[in-house]
């Protein structure tokens, strides 16, 4: 009796091991917009039929480990165009946590100040939130425009970033 309690109680925690993990499974598809599907009994990924994506971006892995000098010159210049960019989202993202700094301190003087100067910290507290916007505008500028058009971009995200450290050219 209690040898097929316990196998019973094994089995039924197998079913819902097994159906949790396929419901996770389901979610991160979802989540992260793949269309495979996780195969329990071989321990692999399966990808299904309609994958037109991955052979999107198969075809542009292959040419970035192209060996020859037209792709290989073509995909040097594009994996050297998104380094730029991401050194340029970095130092913007660098530029928003000085403002986030900045804003702390300003909101600790803030509690503690007088009637007459908590209107000159307000009105700094409002500039940095517009500066904040504005840096978060030129960040999501750089990714979403910056693959077609990085000299453009790229210049006016310098521009921001002048504007914001109040620097002239």
């Amino acid at each position: 009796m209690r040898k097929s309690y316990t196998i019973f109680c094994l089995i039924v925690l197998a079913i819902i091991q097994l159906s949790c993990s396929s419901t996770l499974q389901k979610r991160y598809d979802q989540r992260h917009g793949t269309t495979g599907s996780y195969d329990t009994d071989s321990d692999r990924y399966r990808s299904n039929g309609s994958s037109s994506s991955d052979d999107t971006y198969r075809r542009d892995y292959s040419k970035v480990t192209d060996n020859n000098e037209r792709g290989s010159s073509a995909s040097g210049n594009l994996l050297a165009q998104y380094e730029e960019m991401d050194k340029v989202g970095d130092l913007v993202l660098y530029e928003i946590d000085i403002l986030e700094r900045r804003y702390n301190v300003l909101i600790n003087e803030y509690k503690n100040a007088k009637s007459s100067s908590r209107e000159v910290i307000s009105d700094e507290l409002d500039r940095i939130n517009d500066d904040e916007r504005t840096l978060y505008k030129a960040y999501t500028n750089i990714y979403r425009n910056g693959k077609n058009n990085w000299a453009v971009v790229k210049a006016q995200v310098e521009s921001t970033l002048r504007s914001v450290r109040r620097v002239e050219k």
